[in-house]
């Protein structure tokens, strides 16, 4: 066959473009990671470079033990070739996204709405970090989709501020009422709370006043609720 004949694919459907960014990872993963890598690369979205699965199913995709993904994923993450989210549960859904570095097609729109996105998130996450009452070191995945949703109906972080700065201020008179009220541990407490908000007018004054109501309150919930040493 003539070299400036046309190659001819057998089957046109699910290749990949495996270049330079194939070899590159290749010279960084361990055996099973790059062979999590392949399939990651295989079966991702051409456009966006992420794969909605299961911890299980790349388990069994891949005839590996949940404990040996959660660590080839660790490994990739390391590298910086890819990023994931997982809820606690084997089975719960969740995504890993190809990093751009390793990801030989050229991304749409949708990953500047993406990086949008996780920038929206965690400053939700940093607004909950600031509060003594939430008790919550990281966003869960059910969280998370909640902020996410947030952010495709636009709502501004602004908004996001004042409804956390009401449903603290509510929280701390509840606990100070009855004592045997606990620490917030899910961002959807403030959603019924949101949802308020957005049929009121509320004058700028009340926001001044209740950020000074939190400042005097919460010092008193911290003072009722140590941390134990070696807490984080």
């Amino acid at each position: 066959m003539s070299s400036t004949t046309p190659l001819v694919l057998k089957n046109p459907k699910g290749w990949f473009a495996a270049g330079a960014e194939v070899e590159r990872a290749m010279e960084v993963l361990s055996d099973g990671a790059f062979k999590l890598f392949v399939y990651l690369c295989l079966n991702a979205r051409r456009d966006t470079g992420v794969l909605a699965t299961t911890q299980t199913e790349l388990a069994r995709s891949l005839k590996k033990g949940p404990v040996a993904i959660r660590g080839y994923l660790r490994e990739m993450e390391t590298a910086g070739i890819c990023r994931s989210r997982f809820s606690h549960s084997r089975l719960g859904r969740g995504m890993v996204e190809m990093a751009e570095g390793y990801w030989p097609y050229q991304k749409g729109e949708q990953e500047m709405l993406d990086d949008a996105a996780d920038a929206f998130v965690s400053a939700i996450k940093k607004l909950l970090q600031a509060r003594a009452c939430v008790q919550t070191t990281s966003l869960s995945t059910a969280d998370e989709i909640l902020a996410r949703s947030w952010f495709k109906r636009g709502i501004s972080l602004e908004r996001i501020e004042q409804v956390i700065l009401l449903g603290c201020v509510r929280k701390y008179t509840s606990w100070r009422n009855n004592q045997n009220h606990g620490p917030i541990r899910s961002l959807r407490y403030f959603e019924s709370m949101l949802a308020e908000l957005d049929q009121q007018n509320i004058k700028p004054d009340y926001w001044d006043y209740l950020r000074s109501r939190l400042g005097r309150i919460e010092k008193l919930w911290i003072e009722s609720h140590p941390k134990t040493e070696g807490a984080a």
